[in-house]
């Protein structure tokens, strides 16, 4: 569903076939992990982008992500990440080949992959369970904006400077590199100047 849009438990139920309570138990549920809005006033709303949830979901991943890259370059380039890094290069040469939807469904591929592998390095459950809600909210709010087939090459050459950096070893660059993808995402979103220091 849309960002923005209310949620009945009986018109769910209806198109379903199912109960509406246990659609009530959900919204609770997913109110509690904030991806939805419930409000006795308006009901149950599917979780907006606002400009302060972009800012707070791009901002828990921006810090996830520089510590994990900075893991994985103290370790160096894992064969899991080795794979990762020769996707992103197909993947990168098929979209500057021809930008089709296939191409782009890729890149979403491994962009995610990336940035699982990245919150992986902390090796921690109550870090990977945060990351993994807060990956849910990201995915809705990136409805609410389709990419744009002119940021697709730019953020795959983003990830290969991150993979680059750790295959290098250089914790530092590896850093840079993850703050600088994660300023230009948000550049895309209209934050001109956003800064994470």
């Amino acid at each position: 569903f849309p960002p923005g849009t209310k949620l009945r438990a009986e018109e769910l139920a209806e198109r379903w076939q199912v109960s509406p309570t246990p659609l009530r138990e959900a919204f609770q549920r997913l109110g509690g992990a904030r991806l939805v809005e419930v409000s006795p006033q308006r009901g149950v709303r599917v979780m907006e982008a606002t400009p302060q949830r972009i800012l707070d979901g791009f901002g828990l991943r921006l810090l996830v992500d520089r510590e994990g890259a900075r893991k994985h370059a103290r370790r160096g380039l894992a064969p899991g990440l080795g794979e990762l890094k020769r996707a992103h290069e197909a993947v990168l040469a098929e979209c500057r080949r021809n930008l089709t939807d296939i191409a782009i469904a890729r890149s979403y591929e491994v962009d995610w992959a990336l940035h699982a592998a990245l919150a992986g390095a902390i090796d921690n459950a109550l870090v990977a369970d945060l990351y993994e809600r807060n990956r849910e909210r990201l995915t809705i709010l990136q409805r609410t904006r389709p990419m744009l087939p002119d940021r697709v090459v730019p953020s795959l050459t983003e990830h290969l400077a991150i993979l680059k950096a750790i295959e290098a070893r250089d914790p530092e660059r590896a850093d840079a590199a993850v703050a600088e993808h994660a300023r230009q995402t948000l550049r895309w979103w209209g934050f001109l100047n956003p800064s994470f220091d």
